[in-house]
């Protein structure tokens, strides 16, 4: 193989996602591949190809076949990845959808906070023993931003953070918790508002940010800079 081949190579395997086959088709693709080729059993698949006569016939025909196999195999993993696409796409529009609902409820129903605070000492001790990790709880107020206190939500089936902020007469709430075996996940593919409400997304420090208000997107904007270079 040359130099051009085993680049080419590398180019596609970093390009293509990879989504492992279940393990009931990979043995059926090997069964077929040693039905054409009359491969017995324990014997590799990976042959000395002939150059000519019957065997070379039946190796071409096991090219073929491998060829055939190989593209079922690709197309199957480019629609598992659609797949998850599409799913990933649903799912964050029923994450979104449950943060602002959050929001919203928590303003109807009088329910701003569990614990009302602007010490963010007292804000954020309370968490202890309500979610199993520590909030990152900040005093904004010098920026525009008061705290105002925290309360305990459910996302998506999990307890999260959530803490309190003003801004002029408006509220922002930021919702928070860790992120999933520690990945970093995307933020370039979030929506940035809803039904009226401005989103901010961000992580930091293995953590996920929401902060949902209906404040302007530059206020939004303003607070996530405070808040994460905040010491």
């Amino acid at each position: 193989m040359s130099d051009d081949e085993r680049d080419l190579g590398a180019l596609i395997r970093k390009a293509l996602p990879t989504h492992t086959a279940p393990p009931a088709l990979r043995q059926w693709a090997r069964d077929r591949a040693r039905e054409m080729v009359d491969v017995p059993d324990g014997q590799s698949l990976l042959v000395k190809i002939p150059t000519g006569g019957t065997r070379w016939r039946s190796a071409r025909r096991a090219l073929y076949a491998a060829g055939i196999l190989g593209a079922f195999l690709v197309g199957w993993r480019g629609e598992q990845f659609a797949q998850s696409g599409r799913r990933s796409a649903g799912d964050r529009q029923t994450l979104v959808a449950q943060l602002v609902d959050s929001h919203v409820r928590s303003l109807m129903l009088q329910h701003l906070t569990d614990v009302q605070s602007t010490d963010q000492h007292t804000v954020k001790p309370w968490f202890a023993g309500k979610v199993d990790f520590a909030p990152r709880v900040v005093d904004l107020g010098s920026a525009g931003f008061p705290l105002v206190g925290g309360r305990l939500e459910y996302v998506q089936g999990h307890p999260v953070a959530a803490l309190v902020y003003g801004r002029r007469k408006h509220v922002i709430n930021l919702f928070l918790w860790p992120i999933a075996n520690g990945a970093e996940d995307s933020t370039s593919e979030w929506p940035t508002s809803y039904h009226g409400f401005t989103l901010h997304h961000w992580v930091l420090s293995g953590m996920t940010y929401w902060a949902v208000s209906d404040v302007s997107a530059s206020d939004v904007n303003a607070f996530q800079r405070a808040y994460s270079s905040a010491p």
